[in-house]
């Protein structure tokens, strides 16, 4: 098969943006998420004073802090934010709208790389975008995904400069590298990467090494501005905070929800090896999944999960066993690559996969779906890579991936209605205790957070806690930073439920599903998932 002419990449391209826009539409309306609240809040800041990004306080566990105590990321998807608001407003539906452009950057971006390294780019830029990781990511407003546009796009000049001699394809690249590391930290892994790409094309590569030092001085600069402006340089506090997270949590146990969440989060895999690897997938990949369950067994936690709870069962057992041995395939399809070809691409694709993962394993501070992003489109080259040296026949190359993409719109849809049910139960909250004589305090963040503030609502303060007889406490079961209140001062008034999903969720406490963090559970999505979404109204006694 020949790679796509001029006019076939045209054709191609408009796919992409067809698919992309018709998978992420449906979601344009969805409620402000998990860390959304932070990057809105700094992207307001921005608006009023631009050169000064982190200078605001918030409360986001318990007590007020500078904003740089707080955000462990830059402030480049903060921009944009801002950006996009400034001119069309900062609702949830414009602001996802503004962030499907990224979205699309980043699967041309996997599509244009491929190019270079398969004869299926097409299938390895859809590959990629039919994952539960690239599909809930890109329904969020954080930083991920437009990190992932700057990443591919980065590599995609810097080996189009190292094989074509380009000095500006390299200062491009250089450019990209900074901003995908300003947007989110672990862009700056995109420096040893590809210096390990050039190393590996000898004198052709060695003279691209130079280039580097555009992000590095990028990066210099950010941390001598931070420094002066907040008295700490962010990109050194961010690595050292993450650092002592990581390095508090048993090394093994975090490889392994490393494994679960890869082989979950790039589900593709799951449904895509075994149509070109045929029984040689198949028979490996049940004894992977025989051994994981035996092995849990055995356990009586997992992440610092409780296993074997009332919600634990059998059924939990099998998805971290597939999911894990999925993870493990996706580690031997790298592998199986560089054995057979043995090209610079093999070990850029192999280095690609394991460093994300080793990222996310012993650096990041938990294992979670958007740390295991940026491997999505090598995963995709290296299957589409794989189906190459198969050739199946087209049942067997395209329905796996329309079972992936079913699989993976299933998960971001359980992802919106869990957004949803957050800001449903603020509305509810705020529209019957908002307007009494006290005021309306919570706890919890997120998502939550922002529609409570935005109705009145006040989030309780650990250490200058001031409730009067009047007030009115709102308590989000399943959120972050929660603290039970004592039985005997306060009283429940009012319990609200709501069933977001019975099919799958993202966030279900333990032993449960963590896509954002793996303490609410080793599984980055569970089915069938046995809790529902509760709030608690309370009052004074």
């Amino acid at each position: 098969m020949r790679n796509p002419s001029k006019g076939t990449y045209l054709a191609h391209i408009i796919i992409l943006a067809a698919v992309t826009l018709a998978v992420l539409l449906p979601f344009a309306d969805k409620a402000f998420h998990m860390d959304d609240t932070l990057f809105f809040w700094t992207a307001r800041q921005i608006i009023e004073r631009p050169w000064d990004f982190y200078g605001f306080q918030g409360n986001w566990d318990g007590t007020l802090a500078a904003a740089p105590e707080i955000i462990k990321n830059p402030p480049i998807a903060a921009y944009y934010m801002a950006l996009a608001g400034w001119f069309a407003g900062f609702s949830e539906k414009t602001l996802h709208l503004a962030f499907m452009f990224p979205a699309f950057m980043a699967v041309w971006g996997a599509y244009a790389l491929a190019r270079r390294m398969t004869m299926m780019p097409l299938l390895a830029a859809l590959l990629g975008l039919a994952t539960p990781a690239f599909l809930v990511s890109s329904t969020t407003l954080m930083c991920d995904v437009l990190m992932l546009a700057f990443w591919v796009w980065a590599a995609f000049f810097w080996i189009r400069g190292v094989e074509d001699g380009s000095r500006f394809s390299l200062v491009l690249s250089g450019v990209l590298i900074a901003l995908a590391a300003l947007t989110k930290y672990f862009g700056v892994s995109l420096i040893p990467l590809l210096a390990a790409y050039s190393l590996l094309k000898g004198r052709k590569g060695l003279g691209s090494l130079p280039f580097l030092l555009i992000p590095v001085a990028a990066l210099a600069g950010y941390n001598f501005y931070t420094q002066i402006m907040y008295g700490r340089g962010l990109l050194f506090d961010a690595s050292t905070y993450s650092a002592q997270i990581a390095g508090s949590a048993q090394r093994l146990d975090r490889a392994i929800v490393g494994l679960v969440f890869t082989g979950g989060c790039v589900i593709t895999a799951l449904f895509f090896l075994p149509s070109v690897w045929g029984i040689r997938a198949i028979i490996p990949g049940a004894a992977l999944i025989t051994g994981g369950v035996v092995y849990l067994v055995s356990r009586d936690s997992l992440g610092g999960v409780q296993l074997w709870t009332a919600s634990f069962g059998w059924s939990y057992a099998a998805q971290l066993a597939v999911y894990g041995a999925t993870g493990i395939g996706i580690f031997l399809l790298a592998l199986v690559d560089f054995i057979k070809r043995r090209d610079a691409f093999s070990v850029l694709l192999g280095l690609w996969v394991i460093g994300t993962l080793a990222f996310t394993v012993f650096f990041n501070w938990t294992v979670n779906g958007r740390s295991i992003l940026p491997m999505v489109p090598a995963v995709g080259i290296l299957l589409a890579r794989a189906a190459e040296d198969a050739r199946p026949g087209k049942l067997r190359l395209w329905a796996p991936l329309v079972l992936a993409l079913a699989a993976s719109l299933m998960v971001a849809w359980a992802d919106y209605q869990l957004a949803n049910s957050a800001r449903d139960g603020a509305k509810t909250i705020t529209a019957k205790y908002s307007r009494g004589p006290g005021q309306l305090w919570f706890q919890g963040h997120w998502g939550f957070q922002y529609y409570l503030e935005e109705r009145g609502g006040k989030p309780l303060v650990w250490n200058n806690l001031r409730i009067a007889a009047d007030d009115v406490i709102a308590f989000p079961f399943n959120n972050t930073g929660l603290r039970f209140m004592p039985e005997d001062k306060f009283a429940v008034v009012e319990d609200f439920i709501y069933a977001p999903s019975t099919i799958v969720s993202t966030m279900t406490l333990g032993p449960g599903a963590g896509f954002y963090a793996s303490e609410w559970g080793p599984l980055p999505f569970m089915l069938f998932p046995s809790r529902d979404e509760r709030y608690q109204v309370m009052v004074p006694r």
